[in-house]
Order: C-alpha cells, then sequence, then structure tokens
C-alpha cells in the first residue's frame, strides 16, 4: 500500500512510548569505585576479610538499590538469589527504576503484573559464572535466568550491558557478582505488556475487565494484532466507560487482526477491525483516523512494536456505529 505522505513528523513521538530494552550509552566512567557495603576481598590475599553477605544482603544495605530491593521482594525472588548460584547481577540503580516513571514502577508491583516484574528482573541476573569486569569482552553474549541474552559492549574504561552503562563493578558477595547499571532492561514483550510498559493503566484494565487480556497475548494464528491504543487522557475524557458488551465492542473496535506497520497505511485506507466494523485512515499534514461515528481522532505515535503485533497511539477513542 502506498506510504506517500506519511508524516515524519509523527515518528519522532515513538521513542517516548518504547519498551527500553536498549538504553543510551552514557559517557560517565563505567568502573567506580564500589560503594556497597560489601567485602571486596581478594582469594590470593590471605589478609583479605571473608565474604559473609549474599546478594540479597547487599542489595538491602544499599540506598542506591531500593527499589530493586522492593522489586525483588514482590517478585518472590529473595529466596531465588540467596542460593549458592554463582550468579552475575546487573542491578539497575534507582534513578533507572525512576525512568520508567512512578506509574509503570507502581504498575509492576501489582500483583496481575508480577509476572512481568518477575520476567524484567530475571533478565538483569546470569546463573552459574561471578563475572567480573575484567571478564568481560567487547561484544561478548550471556545467557540470562529468563532466556534472552545480553550483549556487553566495551570502550575504553566504559562498559555496557545490553546499551545500560555500568556505574559501579565487581561488588563482591558470597554468591556471585553485582554490578550496578544505569537502566533497567526489559525484554521484548506482548501487546498487553508492553501497554503496561508505557503507562496505559486503563486501556489495561478495560481489556482484563472485558477478558481481552489472553486474546490480546496471542498471536491470532501467527498474524498477530494492531491495536490503535488511546492514551489515559483519552479515556478520562469520556463522560462514560461502556460495560458488558459495549466494552468488547469498543475495544475490538481498536484491534486489527493483522500486523500493519504505518508503512502499510494510505491515505483514504479504510480499516476492518476485529469487532467487525471499520475506520478510515487520513493522511496529510498529519494521519488521522476517522470512526464510525465520524469523528476524527489524531495518531499520535507509531509502531511500537510487540512480540505478537504493533501498537499505534492515538488520542482520542474512537467508536462504531
Amino acid at each position: 500500500m502506498s506510504t506517500s505522505g506519511f508524516s515524519s513528523a509523527l515518528r519522532t513521538a515513538v521513542s517516548r512510548f518504547l519498551p527500553r530494552r536498549r538504553a543510551s550509552r552514557v559517557s560517565s566512567a563505567a568502573l567506580l569505585p564500589v560503594l556497597l557495603l560489601a567485602a571486596a576481598g581478594c582469594e590470593d590475599d590471605p589478609a583479605a576479610p571473608v565474604l559473609t553477605d549474599d546478594i540479597v544482603d547487599i542489595v538491602v544495605a544499599s540506598s542506591m538499590v531500593s527499589t530493586l530491593e522492593t522489586a525483588v521482594v514482590a517478585a518472590g525472588l529473595v529466596a531465588a538469589l540467596q542460593a549458592d548460584g554463582p550468579f552475575t547481577v546487573f542491578a539497575p540503580r534507582n534513578e533507572a527504576f525512576d525512568a520508567l516513571g512512578a506509574d509503570v514502577v507502581q504498575a509492576l508491583l501489582e500483583t496481575e503484573n508480577l509476572d512481568l516484574l518477575t520476567e524484567i528482573l530475571t533478565l538483569h541476573v546470569v546463573e552459574g559464572v561471578a563475572a567480573r569486569s575484567t571478564d568481560l569482552t567487547d561484544g561478548q553474549t550471556v545467557t540470562t535466568l529468563q532466556g534472552d541474552q545480553l550483549t556487553i559492549g566495551i570502550s575504553g574504561s566504559n562498559v555496557t550491558v545490553d546499551g545500560a552503562a555500568v556505574v559501579s563493578a565487581d561488588i563482591e558477595a558470597t554468591n556471585g557478582i553485582i554490578h550496578i547499571i544505569d537502566a533497567v532492561l526489559v525484554p521484548e514483550v506482548d501487546i498487553v505488556d508492553v501497554a503496561v510498559l508505557n503507562d496505559f493503566p486503563t486501556l489495561v484494565d478495560l481489556v482484563r475487565m472485558a477478558g481481552l487480556e489472553s486474546t490480546l497475548r496471542g498471536d491470532n494464528g501467527g498474524n498477530g494484532y494492531t491495536v490503535f491504543a488511546p492514551t489515559e487522557a483519552a479515556f478520562a475524557a469520556l463522560s462514560s466507560v461502556p460495560s458488558g458488551q459495549a466494552l468488547v465492542d469498543v475495544l475490538t473496535y481498536h484491534v486489527v487482526g493483522a500486523t500493519v506497520p504505518s508503512s502499510a497505511l494510505s491515505d483514504g485506507q479504510v480499516v476492518t477491525t476485529v469487532q467487525g466494523e471499520t475506520f478510515t485512515v487520513n493522511i496529510g499534514a498529519s494521519v488521522t483516523i476517522t470512526d464510525q461515528t465520524g469523528n476524527t481522532v489524531n495518531v499520535v505515535a507509531t509502531d511500537v512494536q510487540a512480540t505478537n503485533g504493533i501498537v499505534h497511539v492515538i488520542d482520542e477513542v474512537i467508536l462504531p456505529n
């Protein structure tokens, strides 16, 4: 389908909504002195202090990673990180969680999102090795407890992990090594979890209320889904939120049963939704959608990737006839 006229201005808005799997490289020195209450003993030095604190003890003792402590407790991972290991933990500092947004962090701590929180936390843990900074090499990949691989980058004294800068290295524990990083690493996730991570709590709540969560976590027989996701302000602007079958109809009217990137949209294109009715795409100085009631809304971000499709963000709720 034609891509002529598609507004480049929309593309600049995308980065606000993308999951933060890879953080931007920071120029600050990566290997700072150990700042935690951990004994930095050397096995070859008989005079070195004996380590007594495991990974959890060290995290609890440091105000630098207090949000991580809260997350580990909420996810039920305390016992796992007190096991013999050895483990290498890339621990996000508090500012890394702050960058996600307070609402997103709070959402991750809620019971219904603990599976996602666990997936995120285990992405930061490598089991079976206590890797010091001197053991890491540029371009090296390591497999995490979550199952994905992380890529190590080394440039001079700067060390990165999937783009997140190491800001304090080689913190020794009885069962491994901790490196503190400046970003939270996020795995590739499905459409529902993309909405959680990008602060669409009302949309997520309504999807769950309507019984559509399992559907939007599926892959639609390999075809995927495209969701035109209303912002929080869009839902707040509604005089009332529908319920029952009306809610299902409204939500499924925002879903297309295929993966449709912005490059596949064209001016005047009529799109059939999962709900069964259509809306019209308009491409000019901006990209808009006209729904079955004649209301036109703006597309404010595009091509937010999920494992089972794509999310485009709109600034109003669209309605079927």
